[in-house]
């Protein structure tokens, strides 16, 4: 078992940069999530580790060894694929066992392993079923499964709950945290989903355009965003994110969005004085904003434009400043359209971004 890391690593496409100086460490026996949209080059990265793309740039070290030039098969990696890439014409056993048949393991070795791994994800009645004959979710075991049964220093999945049904898809979230801390191996798992990354990893690794965002434990990520471009993505639903100024009244400081003056809490403050810019981006997440239906001093008025029921929780929608603006809100307080309720927007609940125009990257200020 082994630290799997990646120096300065980039890939390119034509005239099309993938990945972008990439730099990351995953310390043995953790699950590392590369999250982001489509394209940002989290894929591309993992088949960089994987020797099915050649990188143009940079190393991938497992432990002490460089294997950047290494052959696929020389590098004791298990991955599984998006489409899970099944032998339709092989049982589920058959498929499990595949990656020891190929290297000459011999016949009752395969199946005694088989059977190991087989009880290690309850799929034992299903190693002599056709993997025709068998669930998405079953099949998505079965490639597990096949991954696990190599006995890899390091193990990478590519989307591998994607194609899942959303109840499936939370059972799996769990399922391959809980396998991934019994092997005590690394684990890179590619997804799209945030809330696949926030619930299964111990590292994150935001990607856009190429480019690693952000690098931190989940808890970091969406309580400290590192730029508006994270703040916008981790989180369902998203942070609320308004232009503003920074301004003073009466000795306070704070920032102005449209119409309304924001108090900066105590930590903030130093931040803000430090900034070299008059504009900024204002961010509250939407479970951060509490509606009261009575106006009071520096509560904003606004009225419901959406309101989504989600059975255990009501999400609304207003228009403050030409943007949506969300929050999230029990069932209990059952506000109707167009009605018009006071939002309180807590200080200590506010994070402060540059602003893009003025820095071209949206960083984070407080």
């Amino acid at each position: 078992m082994a630290s799997v890391r990646f120096e300065n690593l980039s890939r390119s496409f034509g005239s099309v940069p993938a990945v972008r100086d990439l730099s990351i460490e995953v310390p043995d026996g953790t699950l590392l999530c590369l999250v982001g949209p489509s394209g940002c080059g989290k894929t591309t990265t993992l088949r960089m580790v994987a020797g099915l793309e050649t990188p143009d740039a940079g190393e991938i070290w497992i432990g002490e060894q460089n294997i950047t030039k290494l052959e696929p098969r020389s590098r004791q990696i298990g991955m599984m694929f998006q489409g899970f890439a099944l032998y339709p014409h092989l049982s589920a056993g058959e498929n499990i066992g595949y990656p020891l048949k190929v290297r000459g393991v011999a016949r009752g070795e395969r199946d005694k392993r088989v059977a190991e791994v087989a009880k290690l994800l309850d799929i034992v009645p299903l190693i002599h079923r056709s993997v025709q004959q068998i669930s998405g979710g079953q099949q998505q075991r079965v490639a597990l499964a096949r991954a696990i049964i190599q006995r890899p220093q390091l193990y990478l999945l590519d989307e591998p709950i994607s194609s899942l049904d959303a109840v499936l898809r939370s059972t799996m979230r769990g399922e391959i945290k809980r396998l991934q801390k019994m092997l005590k191996t690394a684990m890179i798992v590619v997804t799209h989903d945030q809330l696949d990354a926030l619930s299964m990893a111990d590292t994150i690794a935001v990607m856009k355009d190429g480019v690693l965002q952000q690098l931190g434990s989940p808890d970091d990520v969406y309580s400290r965003p590192a730029n508006t471009f994270v703040a916008g993505f981790v989180g369902e639903p998203r942070m609320n994110l308004l232009p503003a100024s920074i301004e003073r009244r009466n000795g306070q400081l704070g920032v102005r969005a449209g119409e309304h003056w924001l108090a900066a809490s105590e930590q903030a403050r130093p931040e803000l004085e430090k900034a070299k810019a008059d504009r900024v981006t204002v961010g509250i997440r939407p479970q951060a904003v509490r509606v009261h239906r009575a106006p009071a001093p520096e509560r904003i008025p606004a009225r419901v434009y959406v309101a989504e029921p989600e059975g255990s929780r009501v999400i609304y929608e207003f228009r403050l400043i030409d943007e949506i603006f969300k929050v999230e809100s029990d069932p209990e307080l059952r506000l109707q359209m167009e009605e018009e309720v006071f939002l309180e927007l807590r200080p200590e609940a506010l994070h402060f971004f540059a602003s893009e125009q003025s820095t071209g990257g949206g960083r984070r200020i407080a």
